[in-house]
């Protein structure tokens, strides 16, 4: 090869080698943005409850045995109107109920009286992610689909509720003296009547369900006499309950 040859073949794969590496260094600084935009980010797989109609009820349960007096464990949850993928029962299910009315629903938390735990539950708002930008801290993102679309923040107030254990053991006990049995339940019951699912239909006619994601900060009391508190169970069930639906106008 003569000498001028080897000159062009050495310039071509030099040319080749930097394309390369630019290209690599591109990605390198692409993932680099993208772990910077989400270090300060919580990656949360949220617990999902659904109401496909007005009379309609979900529940779910998750462990909080592995806290300590003073710890807090964080959960999200999402509530829905959307029939879930995995439905196994009959689709004709997601009536049209639902698609021409809207529905409130209350959210109640249940444990029993050996967790000794305190609750606030926090509406999450939603925002939309941009490639630019970067997360504030305390934002959520979710491990569903949403994920690469938006990212979540706590709002300021948590949802107003009442603790509802003494009419609800009445209900389950009666006048039985409720003190000598064993972890007998505790129930906190949201009165936020703000909490709606609609079906939504666009200018286009496009249809969309709702989904409504919370926040649920667990405490674990900062007790001293661990005795008091066996922790036989360590489970806190979340339900949902729709109400009667409110028809929409048209």
């Amino acid at each position: 090869m003569s000498k001028i040859k080897k000159i062009v073949v050495i310039a071509v794969c030099a040319l080749l080698c930097l394309m390369a590496a630019g290209g690599t260094f591109a990605w390198y600084l692409r993932e680099e943005e993208k772990r910077a935009e989400t270090e300060t980010a919580k990656v949360m797989a949220p617990y999902n409850l659904y109401l496909m109609n007005s009379n309609a009820r979900d529940t779910l349960q998750f462990a909080v045995g592995n806290l300590h007096p003073g710890e807090t464990k964080q959960v999200v949850i999402c509530v829905s109107n959307k029939r879930p993928d995995n439905y196994e029962g009959d689709a004709s299910e997601m009536t049209e109920l639902v698609k021409d009315s809207e529905f409130g629903y209350d959210l109640m938390l249940v444990h029993t009286d050996n967790l000794a735990v305190d609750y606030q539950v926090y509406p999450l708002a939603r925002n939309d992610r941009t490639p630019e930008g970067v997360l504030p801290d305390g934002a959520i993102i979710m491990e569903d689909d949403t994920k690469e679309l938006y990212y979540w923040t706590k709002m300021a107030n948590s949802l107003g509720g009442n603790d509802r254990s003494e009419d609800l053991r009445k209900r389950v006990f009666g006048e039985v003296d409720t003190s000598n049995i064993v972890n007998v339940g505790s129930y906190w019951l949201s009165d936020d009547d703000g909490m709606q699912l609609a079906y939504r239909v666009n200018a286009n006619g496009e249809g969309s369900y709702e989904y409504d994601y919370y926040l649920v900060e667990v405490t674990w009391k900062d007790i001293s006499n661990f005795d008091v508190y066996k922790k036989e169970t360590d489970l806190v069930y979340v339900v949902v309950n729709a109400k009667q639906p409110r028809p929409v106008d048209k």
